[in-house]
Order: structure tokens, then sequence, then C-alpha cells
């Protein structure tokens, strides 16, 4: 199983916790407003995928407050996207 599909995997399970069966999941679906997660969720999915892929994105990398929707978190656990994360939009 590869990095993205590891991500994907572990915030599927968390979601059907919270949310019920949910069979996919699209990158542009926000993880709060429109998955239902709750700070304390994303929490144990990023201690999950921690101990799975033994990284932490979000110790040095990228900012927490830049993942927003599910295509962000599978971008931070993916070395080449990470630039764009910590990008600033141009007003």
């Amino acid at each position: 199983m590869d990095r993205r599909e590891t991500v994907m995997a572990a915030l599927l399970e968390i979601v059907n916790e919270v949310a019920g069966p949910v069979e996919h999941l699209d990158p542009d679906q926000l993880l709060v407003d429109g998955l239902g997660l709750e700070s304390l969720h994303l929490a144990r999915l990023v201690a999950v995928l921690e101990l799975e892929l033994d990284t932490d994105p979000f110790s040095d990398d990228v900012p927490i407050t830049g993942v927003r929707t599910v295509g962000d978190l599978l971008d931070a656990y993916d070395p080449v996207a990470q630039p764009r994360l910590g990008a600033v939009e141009p007003a």
C-alpha cells in the first residue's frame, strides 16, 4: 500500500466512525465542515499515521492550519506536494 492509500484508509476508518458508512472520499471534501471531523479526530488520525508511516509532516514541514480538505491531507503526506501547502495565496 502506498502512502496516499495508507492516509486514505486511516481517514476512511475515522470518518466511518464519526459520520457513518462512507465508501469514497473526494479530494475537495472539507475535513471539518464536510465530514464532521473535530480536532480530536484529526489528532488521532495524525497519531495513527505517524505510527504507520513513521512520519509527522506537521512537526516541521507543513502547517496543520493549511490542511482543510481530503486533498490537503493527502498532499501533506506527499513530500512532492508539501511546498504547495505552505504557499501563501496572492490577495
